[in-house]
């Protein structure tokens, strides 16, 4: 136990707070009643002992540091008296990791912290309880494993632990700090906040907190009893949409891709794939999920010509990365689904091609017309409607023989099969 009253703190730090170059030795504090620039003195170096019984810098109430950065932070111990919130700007004196606090309760309650750099289960956390290793191995769910980046030291002051009188267990405060690239560790959702109980890390954030997982992202959790160190943890990536099921089935001439799901997370969406020969799959709708967290089921009607087509969801989470559904077909066998009629033909040079469509497909389509050895002599864009739709493509400049009409998507997938013509 520190004899510290904190009614005498100042006259302790008077006779008994020795420094050298902003170091404080063990058992010794710096005490700070107003606001301090990190910054002002470039080069100064600010650190303190790491003991058992560390040195600390010492902020009583309102005090507070400012100008804090890479270059300026405190490599060792920071203390903070009363009930304010605070950010501590601790660091390896290259490298700031700060770790904030809201306001606590009681004007005698202390925290102290300081930013241990390395795997905790090789570098020791000095101070009690707990002292020792940490072993990144021991984790209790949904927690699957811990970062060996560095560890905060957290002390507390219930019972007199960081002086005379002072009190607080850091129960309820949020706890925010600033992480280390943490991009090959975790994704941004998967990150959390844990805390060392004396013989596990444990979630103290709950849920997904994370601003980011790059470099001075900000990482939140609430603290509850008995943690003597904080640390960066994740739990078991989970995808953003749990797919159940995927069907194709058929309504009168319609398509229709049936899909259901057991979970949805917010951001996520998809992308429905078509193809004709089961390989080459391109994109023919995408819709946003419902985000429910206990599914939904999802109906949606497809264009598909005469014959079989293959299917697939491509499955977009939140955080741009995607998976695919199996695959599976359906042989459409609905003359009427999309059909095309000319007339007259033949076509002579004084009369009007009329091309008659019946699709499901509504949008801009692309006709083409090929000539007999596969040569785009007319291309042309129309809007068509769900239903019978009238074409009449400008044909006055072909010279006579054989041709074969071809509608497409603009994602070049064919609405009707190839029809031939001839011109007189």
């Amino acid at each position: 136990m520190k004899q510290i009253v904190l009614a005498s703190i100042y006259i302790h730090f008077i006779f008994n707070g020795y420094t050298q170059n902003n170091y404080v030795f063990s058992g010794n504090e710096m005490l700070n009643f107003d606001i301090l620039d990190l910054s002002i003195k470039r080069g100064t170096s600010w650190s303190s002992e790491r003991t058992a019984n560390p040195g600390y810098f010492s902020l009583i109430e309102q005090a507070k540091y400012i100008g804090y950065s890479d270059r300026a932070n405190i490599d060792g111990y920071i203390k903070k008296y009363g009930n304010t919130a605070f950010v501590f700007p601790v660091g390896s004196g290259k490298d700031l990791r700060t770790l904030e606090i809201s306001k606590p309760t009681t004007v005698t309650d202390a925290y102290a912290t300081s930013w241990i750099e390395g795997d905790p289960s090789k570098n020791i956390d000095p101070t009690a309880p707990n002292a020792g290793k940490h072993s990144i191995e021991s984790v209790t769910g949904p927690i699957v494993s811990v970062s060996k980046v560095g560890q905060w030291d957290w002390q507390v002051g219930e019972n007199d632990n960081l002086g005379e009188g002072t009190t607080g267990n850091g129960v309820g405060l949020t706890i925010t700090v600033s992480i280390p690239d943490m991009s090959r560790f975790a994704n941004t959702s998967e990150l959390r906040l844990v805390g060392w109980n004396g013989t596990a890390w444990i979630d103290l954030s709950g849920k997904a907190t994370a601003t980011g997982n790059i470099e001075n992202s900000e990482l939140s959790g609430t603290m509850i009893s008995g943690i003597t160190a904080i640390a960066i943890g994740k739990i078991e990536s989970i995808p953003d949409i749990k797919l159940k099921t995927i069907y194709v089935t058929s309504s009168g001439c319609n398509t229709i891709l049936k899909w259901e799901t057991s979970f949805e997370n917010i951001g996520s969406s998809f992308i429905i794939e078509q193809s004709l020969d089961g390989f080459n799959f391109y994109p023919i709708a995408s819709l946003p999920s419902t985000a429910s967290t206990t599914g939904n089921t999802y109906n949606k009607m497809v264009v598909q010509q005469f014959g079989i087509a293959y299917y697939r969801l491509k499955i977009i989470n939140s955080n741009g990365t995607y998976s695919y559904s199996n695959v599976v077909s359906f042989d459409n066998k609905c003359n009427e689904l999309n059909s095309i009629q000319i007339f007259p033909n033949p076509v002579a040079d004084n009369e009007i091609l009329n091309i008659r469509l019946t699709t499901l497909y509504e949008g801009t389509c692309n006709l083409m017309i090929q000539n007999s050895i596969g040569q785009i002599v007319y291309k042309k864009s129309f809007e068509i409607k769900q239903g019978i739709n009238y074409l009449t493509p400008d044909i006055k400049n072909l010279s006579h023989g054989s041709y074969s009409i071809k509608i497409i998507d603009l994602g070049g997938a064919q609405i009707i099969t190839s029809k031939m013509f001839i011109k007189l």
